[in-house]
């Protein structure tokens, strides 16, 4: 009989809580601030990877291995970088990493990135001092996984 009284009580209580009005919850929204903070962050964290790989592997002594290229570059643009190369040498086995800078051979000893540009829509152009030769290219990247990725390499004749 105890039990009864305890379960009617607990009912009672259960039905008068659920005759409150329920509380309005507020929806955390991404404003356009938020939003813009993000794509710089981005921007930067983009920026900074171009002129990391080119001052590593480009214009640098490092050799962009494999698992260098995954780290820097789509499966897409890995696989491009890697016809190109076999298309231009018979044992192949390598990447086409001169397809980020101006193919010069000989020339004064400066090798560096002048400045990167932000172009939008997650494109950057690199403009760059390739012994004494500038030039300029544009990369599109995307982001995989959380990674910044390099997805096309654009020349100014594309």
């Amino acid at each position: 009989m105890v039990m009864k009284k305890i379960l009617f009580i607990l009912a009672t209580m259960v039905v008068s809580c659920s005759d409150k009005q329920p509380q309005e919850q507020v929806q955390p929204t991404v404003t356009e601030s938020s939003a813009e903070t993000i794509s710089e962050d981005i921007d930067a964290k983009a920026i900074e990877k171009i002129q990391t790989f080119y001052g590593n592997y480009i214009f640098g002594r490092q050799e962009a291995t494999d698992s260098v290229i995954a780290q820097y570059c789509t499966k897409t643009l890995a696989q491009k970088l890697r016809d190109d190369y076999d298309n231009e040498f018979s044992e192949g086995g390598g990447y086409a990493i001169w397809e980020f800078r101006s193919g010069a051979q000989d020339g004064e000893d400066i090798q560096e990135v002048e400045k990167i540009e932000n172009l939008g829509e997650n494109r950057y152009l690199v403009h760059y001092n390739d012994m004494g030769n500038k030039g300029t290219l544009t990369i599109s990247t995307i982001v995989e996984n959380n990674e910044i990725l390099f997805d096309k390499l654009i020349n100014k004749g594309e």
